[in-house]
């Protein structure tokens, strides 16, 4: 059990309360936020909240540990460490959230063994649960962090981009289609010691962006906290973390995505990185189309000498 009670009045939960009460933070927010608080016996209820979301609207707290062999105080901790003033005002959360899937497709909690291998069933709930997520990321993905996001990008000298794991290659992706923009940019995905030598490249006129989801890392947490240090502006995109590195960043583009471990659905990340290159090419059309006509010049050139042609 961890020693220190006082957890429940911590900085980090006044945030996550504060941000409830203001109606900016979603359920998953908060429990990324409050995890590195929570006792053991709390973090088993705030996943079952995650999980069981449907489970648990019906559930009263004694009912609750009774299945997670714990106590109803356990459960009334781990509500009130998440922000909410009881368990009816979670209940109440999850119900709003449940009402917005119109059909069983749409709600994101199917595991891989309920969908089973026919294809037609998990094409289509893939598909239904993508456009979900684009539907929930009208609501989550704010206006005028999109547009303090795209500022801070078009004064870069140079865009650092951080992905880890299956992150990297989005970040690649993403560097690669800035480039292409004539728009110096960089992927890193290095872990542990490695890290210094990215920390050490960062430089005055660099713009970082960190895709983080679900729980943060040491590298994340260091590369923000080194473009801090350099005084550089930093994005964070990411579907849970924005509550948990509050101040840490610059800005955050929030959008949740689907799955767990090796399976999450990549596609709202995709969405956020190519959201942010057509709307950098919409600031600077001229040289977003110049840089596009001179690509097709290179491949044209390329193709010619490939097939023995000469210039």
């Amino acid at each position: 059990m961890k020693c220190a009670r006082s957890i429940h009045y911590s900085p980090l939960v006044a945030t996550a309360a504060n941000a409830t009460r203001a109606g900016a933070a979603s359920l998953d927010e908060r429990i990324a936020a409050a995890r590195p608080t929570l006792s053991p016996g709390e973090e088993r209820v705030a996943s079952f909240f995650a999980q069981h979301r449907e489970e648990a609207v019906f559930l009263s707290a004694a009912e609750m540990a009774r299945q997670l062999e714990t106590s109803d105080a356990t459960v009334i901790r781990a509500v009130q460490s998440l922000g909410y003033s009881g368990l009816p005002a979670l209940k109440a959360e999850l119900q709003d959230a449940l009402r917005s899937r119109a059909t069983p497709t749409l709600r994101l909690g199917r595991s891989i063994e309920d969908l089973g291998d026919e294809p037609s069933v998990v094409l289509d709930h893939v598909l239904a649960t993508e456009l979900q997520l684009l539907h929930d990321a009208r609501g989550t993905l704010r206006s005028t962090d999109f547009a303090r996001a795209l500022k801070v990008l078009a004064g870069a000298q140079r865009v650092v981009i951080q992905g880890l794991g299956p992150n990297a290659p989005l970040g690649e992706y993403f560097a690669a289609r800035l480039r292409r923009m004539r728009r110096p940019a960089v992927a890193v995905g290095a872990r542990g010691q490695a890290l210094a030598d990215v920390l050490i490249d960062i430089r005055r006129g660099d713009v970082v962006i960190v895709i983080a989801y679900d729980r943060s890392s040491p590298e994340a947490e260091l590369t923000l906290e080194r473009a801090r240090e350099l005084k550089l502006p930093s994005i964070l995109i990411t579907d849970t973390l924005g509550l948990a590195l509050g101040g840490q960043f610059t800005v955050a583009l929030s959008a949740r995505r689907a799955g767990g471990g090796m399976f999450h659905l990549s596609a709202m990340t995709i969405v956020v990185l190519d959201a942010l290159l057509f709307g950098l090419a919409g600031q600077d059309r001229a040289a977003a189309l110049a840089a596009a006509e001179e690509l097709q010049e290179l491949r044209a050139r390329i193709d010619k000498r490939a097939l023995g042609g000469t210039e």
